[in-house]
Order: C-alpha cells, then structure tokens, then sequence
C-alpha cells in the first residue's frame, strides 16, 4: 500500500511540476515579449528623428555563410531568415552606419603587447573592424503603415562581452500590403537607427 502511495505521490509531483513549467513559460514568454515591444515603443516615440542614410557605395564581398566584407569592416550575421540577411547583404544597412566611414587602425600582435592594460581596453572599445549582429527581427507592431518597417538587433563589439541593443527603421515609398521582404528591399532605405542600452 505505501509503495503504490509512494508511485502515485511521484507522478503527481511530476505532473504538478510539467504544468508549473508550462506556466511559468507562458507568464515570462509573454511578460518578455510585453517588455521588449514595450521598450521599444518607448524608443521609437522619445527618440524618433527620421534620417536618411545611404547606402553601402562599393563592393560587398561575401567571406562565408555569416560574414559579409564593406571595405576595411567585417559584419557577421547570425539570423535565419535569409530574407533579413539581404538587408546587410545588400548595403542598405552597414558598419558605417553604426561607426560612420572611419576605420580603426589594426594593430600588430607585439604592438597590442605593448600597451598598458587600459590602453588595450581603450583600444578595444574604439575598434569598428568587426561587429557582430545577432536576434535579429521585425517589430511587426510598431510598423505605422506599408511603407515602413521597424526592427531591433545585438551588436556584440570586439572586446566587449554585452551586447547593445540597436533599433531601425526601413521604408520604401512603393511598400504596400502586398509586399514580401524581398521585394520591400529593392527600394528600402534606413530612415532611423537608434543604439539602445547594453544588454546585461
């Protein structure tokens, strides 16, 4: 008798235990992606000031799967959706709209050796050679209308281990409804790029 309690003491538990799981994921899920929309409404209505950038004028190379080469400047991306890709594939959003056209000075390994350990920590945060771009995606409910999309990514910057949350905004002056991100693109360009807070 105390065995058979014993079996259905564990199964309850078990049981008991599945459905705190799953409700927990429902509250946080949800709680997660409140604050995350939430954040960035905030950031779009404070901080909003449409500017239109230019886009990537010379070759892209492709290095691989995720690493696309603008000149001096080495952009990974890490996304599923190809389709979100193009948008760095293409140039409409590069490095020089994070770090402007300026490029750091690569220094040799003796000469990283040399400096003081605040210099190479200095050095680190001033370097915009290579940047990391990853949680990519759309903000589908902050798009106001067919002609504008708005989106968030991490910036991960040599040297530094947070990433920064970043925010844009894409338009196309012939986007309607109807539009796939393919074809939105062909005529996208980034009317608004906001660096939020460090990712902790």
């Amino acid at each position: 008798m105390r065995e058979k309690n014993k079996i259905i003491n564990d199964k309850l538990k078990k049981t008991l235990l599945i459905i705190l799981q799953l409700f927990l994921f429902q509250v946080f899920g949800q709680n997660s992606n409140g604050v995350k929309y939430q954040f960035a409404k905030e950031v779009f209505k404070k901080e909003y000031k449409k500017t239109t950038f230019e886009s990537f004028i010379g070759e892209i190379e492709r290095l691989n799967e995720n690493e696309l080469k603008f000149k001096d400047k080495i952009l990974k991306i890490y996304s599923n959706d190809t389709s979100l890709v193009k948008i760095f594939s293409k140039g409409i959003f590069n490095p020089e709209i994070i770090f402007g056209k300026e490029s750091t000075k690569i220094l040799t390994k003796n000469e990283l050796d040399s400096l003081s350990i605040n210099k190479k920590i200095f050095y680190n945060l001033t370097r915009n050679d290579s940047l990391t771009i990853s949680n990519l995606e759309e903000l589908e409910k902050l798009n106001p209308n067919f002609k504008t999309k708005r989106f968030m990514f991490w910036v991960f910057r040599i040297g530094i281990v947070n990433p920064q949350e970043c925010y844009f905004e894409l338009q196309n002056e012939k986007g309607n409804k109807d539009m796939k991100m393919e074809e939105f693109l062909e005529n996208a360009k980034v009317t608004f790029f906001y660096r939020g807070s460090i990712i902790l």
